[in-house]
C-alpha cells in the first residue's frame, strides 16, 4: 500500500463520459426509472455470487424499513433539538458499540466510514502531542487513509515493516518512537488478509512513551467480538485494552448497516478538549450527517442483539470454511495465509492466477486479483449475506475455472 504515495509515473486518466449538457426540460418519470434500471443491469455480478467486496452486499432487512420511516430527518450537534430522535439513535448506538467493544462509558460518534473516523483520530493524536513536527508510527499494512490523513493534517507518517504474513515488526514499532511521535496506529485486523496486530503490545508502547493510541477495526468491530463469545481464541483488541485511545470500525461491512456507517469510539470524552470548536460544536470531519443512518444502526443492533450477530457470525464463518476447504482441495491452489475472519488469499505456483480470475468473472463470480508480497492472487471478502450454498457454488466455479486456466 505504501507505494500508493510513492509513484514516480504519470496517474491513469481518471474515466469520464463525454460532456454532458444539463437537461433543459425534464424527463419522464417511467423513463428516469427505466435508464436506471437498465444502468444498474449493467453490473457484472449478482449480489449473491460477489464475493470479492466485504460491503457488497444488502444491509439487514431492518435498515431499508427503519430508512422510510426517518427519511427527511438528519443528526448534527449544532441542531441537534431539530432532530431529537435522529440525535438520539447516533448517541445510543455509540453508547452499545461502546458497551460492545469493552468501554461502555467511551463516547464517540457516527461518521460516513473508516476514512473519516482515521483522520479524526489523527487529528486528536496531533493536537493532543503538541509537537511543533507530529510524527505518527504505524505498521505498513495500515490503511491507505492514514497516508491521505498525514498529508492533509500535515502529520509525518513513519510506517514500519510486517512480514510475509501482515505480522508487525514490533522491534521496528519501538526503533521508531522518537521525541516528535504523537501516536501509534494498529489494525484489528489490517485489511489485506484480515490478520489482528498484537494491539496488546502496542498498547503497552502507548503507555510507556505516553502516546495516543488508535486501533483501525473497521472489519474487526462487527465480527472479533462475537467470534470471542463463539469461543474463539483471540488476544485483547478493543477499548477493554488499557492505552488504547481510540477504536473505530464500519457498519456496513459486517455489521449489517446500509454504506456508509461508520463508527468513531473514543476512550473519554475529555480527550475531545483537543478538538476547537466554535458554536457549530462539530468534532469530526464532516458535520450534517442523514439521519436513517443513525436510525438504522440503533433499530438493526437491537433487532439483532449479541445473540443474533453471534448467529450471523457462525453462519458467515460456516462460510468462509466451505470456501477454504474448497480452495486446499484443489491442488493447484495455496492459501497466502490462514484466514482469521471472512478474509481469504490464495495463489499458486503452477496456474496462471490472472486467467483464473478471468475464468471466474465470465462464469459470473466476482472476486479481486492483484500482487501481494511477489505473488499474484486472489482476493475474497465474504459478507455475511452470503450463506453456505453460495460458498459451495463459488468452489465449484472455482475448481472449473483452475481447470480452464491449466
Amino acid at each position: 500500500m505504501a507505494q500508493e504515495f510513492e509513484r514516480h509515473t504519470p496517474h491513469d486518466p481518471l474515466p469520464m463520459p463525454p460532456p454532458m449538457d444539463f437537461p433543459e426540460e425534464g424527463a419522464d418519470e417511467s423513463e428516469v426509472l427505466s435508464d436506471v434500471h437498465a444502468r444498474i443491469a449493467e453490473d457484472p455480478f449478482s449480489v449473491e455470487r460477489n464475493f470479492g467486496i466485504t460491503y457488497v452486499g444488502p444491509p439487514h432487512p431492518m435498515a431499508e424499513r427503519v430508512a422510510t420511516l426517518t427519511r427527511g430527518t438528519y443528526f448534527v450537534e449544532w441542531a441537534r433539538q431539530m432532530n431529537p430522535g435522529a440525535y438520539a439513535f447516533e448517541k445510543e448506538a455509540i453508547r452499545m458499540m461502546a458497551s460492545l467493544l469493552g468501554r461502555p462509558e467511551a463516547t464517540g460518534f457516527i461518521t460516513s466510514g473508516g476514512t473519516e473516523s482515521n483522520m479524526s483520530a489523527m487529528r486528536l493524536a496531533r493536537n493532543l502531542g503538541g509537537k511543533s513536527d507530529p510524527e505518527i508510527v504505524m505498521p505498513t499494512s495500515a490503511h491507505y487513509s492514514f497516508r491521505l490523513g498525514a498529508e492533509l493534517l500535515g502529520i509525518d507518517l513513519i510506517e514500519t515493516p510486517v512480514d510475509e504474513q501482515m505480522a508487525p515488526d514490533m522491534d521496528a514499532v519501538m526503533r521508531a518512537i522518537t521525541p516528535n511521535t504523537v501516536g501509534l496506529i494498529c489494525s484489528a485486523p489490517e485489511g489485506n488478509f484480515g490478520q489482528l496486530d498484537p494491539i496488546p503490545e502496542f498498547a503497552k508502547l502507548a503507555l510507556e512513551h505516553d502516546l495516543y493510541l488508535h486501533v483501525d477495526g473497521a472489519f474487526g468491530g462487527f465480527i472479533l467480538p462475537f467470534m470471542r463469545e463463539l469461543g474463539h481464541d483471540l488476544c485483547d483488541f478493543d477499548l477493554s485494552v488499557p492505552g488504547v485511545s481510540s477504536f473505530m470500525t464500519d457498519g456496513h461491512k459486517l455489521g449489517q448497516l446500509p454504506v456508509a456507517t461508520g463508527f468513531f469510539l473514543i476512550r473519554d470524552a475529555s480527550l475531545l478538549e483537543a478538538v476547537p470548536l466554535d458554536w457549530t460544536f462539530i468534532h469530526t470531519l464532516t458535520a450534517t450527517k442523514p439521519g436513517d443512518h443513525a436510525a438504522t444502526a440503533w433499530a438493526v443492533m437491537r433487532h439483532l442483539g449479541r445473540a443474533g450477530y453471534r448467529a450471523s457470525t457462525a453462519r458467515l464463518l460456516e462460510s468462509v470454511r466451505i470456501v477454504v476447504e474448497g480452495i486446499e482441495s484443489i491442488d493447484e491452489l495455496r492459501l497466502m495465509v490462514k484466514p482469521l475472519i471472512s478474509v481469504i488469499n490464495f495463489t499458486s505456483d503452477t496456474v496462471d492466477m490472472e486467467q483464473v480470475f478471468n475464468e471466474l468473472s465470465a462464469r459470473g463470480w466476482g472476486s479481486t486479483f492483484g500482487h501481494m508480497n511477489g505473488h499474484a492472487r486472489i482476493r475474497l471478502s465474504l459478507h455475511p449475506y452470503r450463506d453456505a450454498d453460495h460458498a459451495h457454488g463459488f468452489v465449484e466455479a472455482l475448481r472449473e475455472s483452475v481447470q480452464a486456466a491449466g
